[in-house]
C-alpha cells in the first residue's frame, strides 16, 4: 500500500504549481487544493490563484471561505485560509461583495497566553480595502462603523477596537473619494482617535480626495503644543508628496522645540522629494546647529539609493568637517545591506 502523503508533502506539491504555466491541468490542481479541509493547503492554493488572476476559481474560493466559517477557530486558526481567499479575490478584481462584506465584520477570538486575541484583524482590514475597490452598496456605512473607535465614539454604534482595521477604514474612505467621504474624514479627524496613525490616515485621505480643498484643514492640525495630533498631520503632509506641503511644514518647524517632533517634520520634508525641500535639508546639514544637522542627515537617509543625491550629501558633509556627522553618513548611507 502506498504511503499516505503528509501535509508537508501536499503543501510542497501545491507550491510547485506556482511555476506551472496556466492550463486546465493547473486550474484543476488548484481547485483540488482550494477544496481541501486543510487551511494551509487552501491558503497556498488561493495565493497562487490570486497571483495568477485565475478568475475561473473565484466561486471555489467563495465556497471555501464559507466552509471555514464553521467552527473557524478549529478549522482556520489565525484566519490563514480566509485571509488568503479575500486577498486572492481582490487580486482577481472580483466584484461580488458578499465574501468581502462578511470578512469585513468577522471577529475570531482565539486563545493566547493571557486570554483571547482577535485573529481576524488583518482579514477585516483587507476586506475593507477590497470593498472600496468595488464601491459596494452600503460601503460608507460599513466603513464608518469600522472607523469608529470604542474609546471615542459618541453613541452606542458599532466600533472596531483594532487600529489596523480603523486605518484600513480611513484608507478605504479616502479611496471612495466622494464629497461625503471627505466630510466623514474631516469629522473623524476632528473627533480624534486614541491612535494618532488613524488620524494621520484620515488627513492623508483628505489630501488624496482634494489637496486644494483640504490642505488648509490639514495644516490647521500643525500645533506643536499637541504633539501627537501635530505629528499625525506632519506625516500626512509628507506622504502626500505635494510641493505645497513644504510651506506649512517649514512654519511648523520654526515653532517647535520638541526634538522628536523636529525629527518627524524633517522626515516629512524629505518624503516630499521636491528640490526645494532637499535644498532646505542640505542647508541644515551644513549649518551651525549640530543637532539639526544630524536630524536632517537622518531624514535624508530615505534617499540613500539615489546615487546622485548621495554624492551631493557626501560633499556637504565633507565640507562641514564634522567627524561624527561623517561617521553617521558612512553608517546610514550604506546600500550593501
Amino acid at each position: 500500500m502506498a504511503k499516505r502523503a503528509s501535509l508537508d508533502d501536499k503543501l510542497a506539491a501545491v507550491r510547485l504549481l506556482r511555476d506551472q504555466p496556466d492550463s486546465p491541468a493547473l486550474v484543476a490542481a488548484l481547485r483540488k487544493a482550494i477544496g481541501d479541509r486543510s487551511n494551509f493547503l487552501v491558503a497556498a492554493g488561493a495565493e497562487i490563484a490570486g497571483d495568477k488572476r485565475l478568475v475561473e476559481l473565484a466561486s471555489d474560493l467563495e465556497a471555501a471561505y464559507d466552509r471555514f466559517l464553521v467552527d473557524p477557530v478549529k478549522t482556520d486558526k489565525l484566519c490563514r485560509a480566509k485571509l488568503a481567499i479575500v486577498e486572492a479575490l481582490d487580486k482577481m478584481e472580483h466584484d461580488r461583495p458578499e465574501t468581502f462584506q462578511n470578512a469585513a465584520r468577522h471577529i475570531q477570538p482565539e486563545p493566547v497566553w493571557e486570554g483571547l486575541e482577535d485573529a481576524a484583524v488583518p482579514l477585516r482590514a483587507a476586506a475593507l480595502l477590497a470593498l472600496a475597490r468595488i464601491d459596494a452598496p452600503g460601503l460608507l456605512t460599513l466603513l464608518v462603523d469600522r472607523l469608529n473607535d470604542p474609546e471615542r465614539r459618541i453613541s452606542r454604534e458599532p466600533a472596531d477596537p483594532e487600529r489596523m482595521v480603523r486605518i484600513a477604514a480611513a484608507q478605504a474612505i479616502g479611496y471612495e473619494g466622494s464629497e461625503a467621504a471627505g466630510l466623514l474624514l474631516r469629522l473623524k479627524a476632528r473627533v480624534g482617535d486614541r491612535d494618532p496613525d488613524v488620524v494621520s490616515e484620515c488627513l492623508h485621505g483628505l489630501l488624496t480626495i482634494s489637496h486644494q480643498a483640504n490642505l488648509g484643514f490639514v495644516a490647521s492640525f500643525l500645533e506643536p503644543l499637541d504633539e501627537a495630533r501635530c505629528e499625525a498631520a506632519v506625516m500626512a503632509l509628507g506622504r502626500s508628496r505635494l510641493p505645497e506641503a513644504l510651506e506649512p511644514l517649514e512654519a511648523c518647524w520654526r515653532r517647535t522645540r520638541s526634538p522628536s517632533l523636529q525629527e518627524a517634520i524633517l522626515l516629512a520634508v524629505a518624503m516630499l522629494r521636491a528640490p526645494r525641500a532637499i535644498d532646505g535639508l542640505l542647508e541644515l546639514v551644513s549649518g551651525e546647529n549640530s543637532a539639526h544637522a544630524r536630524m536632517a542627515l537622518s531624514a535624508l537617509k530615505i534617499h540613500r539609493h539615489d546615487a546622485k543625491l548621495t554624492d551631493r550629501i557626501a560633499g556637504v558633509v565633507a565640507a562641514r568637517g564634522d567627524r561624527a556627522l561623517q561617521l553617521q553618513l558612512d553608517r546610514d548611507f550604506r546600500t550593501d545591506e
